[in-house]
């Protein structure tokens, strides 16, 4: 079972038939389904789609080319991701049922074309790094030219991966056009952005932007879906733009501390450690640590999202750190610090979370301390004392199941007085479960990884979650992509 330094994941049902989110009522509820459910064309189109991964983002692809062409959104691999010198990315081909799970592709993107407004990015990718040969893609997408009012009316298929999780498709008509944009009744979840657009012959006819938000959602009987995409014929006036906008960075250009600070994450995917700040190579690492350290030194916030927005450089660099040689290493370029500073201010980020709402901020304090550990088995120990001890600081809150995911990872076994696998173990009987389905699946899979409850179990408990109507469809995708990640 692989191992999950995250307390998250989320997914859909195996098989042929789509997966719906609840128990029913005789309510019409959205769907995904499997490609080897899928029309003809759309299989064979579908092997042009990709899942992108950056450091700490995830989100979908299409090739456009047989020499490496990848078409995606702005948001995606755009100017806050990647500089205009490019960035390594993780690439997941044939990531869905009925295809052989293969080995991520770790691979070198950089920006050819780029409009933020069409919220679109077309990365040239090569085998390893800029000057490396372009990735040959065999399996490519064709552009059909529409713009948005002559696609009112079209049946269209989106295939991508939702929730970031196994590749599937999902399919709709388009009801509006406005602009460069269309509506559509198709349905997709974050990780399906930059997802292609496709008609029934499986040509590219726009690529998806976003999903409504909550409020938009539900009705009396049903669940309203709807899918907002770019428009093919204004996508490829776009790629005939070889000019890059202004907002794209170079990791090279002199800038300033607060820059980079705001704008860390296209440095990491970068791989660059070290920025240009008025003319000195300096540290990104040791600027995210001053930005941290200004915020830790306030003495108010006016509310929890002040807080959460100072403490922005401290949660990046989460992302920033890794010190476990026997980790395996991350594709982007991570760093260990040897200042000896980052266990007080993590300490310290949830002291402030504690004086603000008495609600603690677990992560810095376990994931953290761990990534700051020179191997695994010392940051289970590390975190894990730091893990009990925040909690006895603030009484001893009542065990969840978000609670239950710490205490499985740092293989905290007794927790005030309750066995902790015990109490997961019998998670039908907590009230409310349903609405917690990925902390279970994920609480198990960490005891898994602790080699506490063997395969079987962990993997049958994915099973039941993915059979119970209860329980949502983020969490059958959840579950889904570990069976198939377990040939299951």
């Amino acid at each position: 079972m692989r191992g999950r330094w995250a307390l998250a994941g989320v997914v859909l049902a195996a098989g042929g038939a789509g997966c719906s989110g609840g128990g029913g009522g005789g309510a019409s509820l959205p769907a995904f389904y499997d490609l080897t459910s899928a029309p003809a064309a759309i299989q064979t189109a579908s092997l042009a789609v990709v899942r992108i991964h950056t450091a700490g983002e995830y989100g979908t692809g299409s090739f456009i080319s047989p020499t490496g062409l990848l078409l995606t959104n702005n948001h995606v691999l755009g100017d806050t991701v990647c500089p205009v010198e490019g960035c390594s990315i993780q690439l997941s081909f044939n990531f869905q049922r009925g295809q052989t799970l293969l080995q991520f592709s770790t691979v070198y993107a950089v920006p050819v074309a780029v409009d933020v407004g069409l919220d679109m990015a077309v990365m040239q990718i090569h085998t390893s790094t800029a000057s490396s040969p372009n990735l040959s893609t065999p399996n490519f997408l064709t552009i059909v030219a529409h713009d948005p009012s002559s696609l009112v009316g079209t049946r269209i298929t989106i295939v991508g991966h939702p929730e970031s999780r196994l590749k599937k498709w999902t399919s709709g008509e388009v009801v509006d056009a406005s602009g460069d944009w269309f509506s559509s009744t198709a349905y997709i979840l974050p990780g399906d952005s930059g997802s292609p657009v496709l008609d029934d012959g499986g040509n590219l006819v726009g690529i998806i932007h976003r999903a409504p938000t909550g409020e938009d959602l539900i009705s009396n009987d049903s669940v309203n879906v709807m899918a907002i995409g770019t428009a093919s014929a204004s996508l490829q006036t776009a790629m005939a733009v070889t000019a890059l906008p202004p907002a794209m960075i170079s990791v090279a250009a002199s800038t300033t501390a607060e820059a980079v600070v705001a704008s860390d994450f296209v440095y990491l995917n970068a791989g660059a450690a070290n920025a240009n700040v008025n003319g000195a190579p300096t540290d990104v690492l040791s600027l995210l640590g001053d930005a941290c350290d200004a915020a830790l030194a306030r003495t108010s916030f006016v509310s929890p999202d002040d807080l959460t927005a100072a403490l922005q450089p401290c949660n990046d660099a989460l992302t920033w750190i890794e010190c476990r040689v026997d980790e395996l290493p991350a594709f982007y370029g991570t760093v260990c610090p040897q200042d000896g500073l980052w266990p007080a201010r993590f300490q310290k980020m949830n002291d402030l979370w504690v004086a603000m709402n008495g609600s603690t901020d677990l992560t810095p304090l376990t994931f953290g301390v761990a990534q700051l550990a020179p191997s695994k088995a010392q940051g289970i120990a590390q975190g894990g004392a730091n893990l009990q001890a925040a909690l006895a600081a603030v009484g001893d809150p009542a065990l969840d199941f978000g609670l239950a995911n710490y205490l499985a990872a740092f293989d905290v076994m007794s927790y005030a007085g309750t066995d902790t696998l015990g109490w997961l173990r019998g998670y039908r009987q907590v009230p409310g479960y349903q609405d917690y389905g990925t902390s279970i699946a994920s609480a198990y899979l960490w005891w898994g990884d602790n080699g506490v409850v063997g395969e079987d179990e962990a993997l049958a408990v994915l099973n039941a979650l993915i059979q119970d109507p209860s329980i949502s469809i983020s969490a059958k995708l959840y579950a889904d992509e570990v069976l198939y990640e377990e040939g299951k």
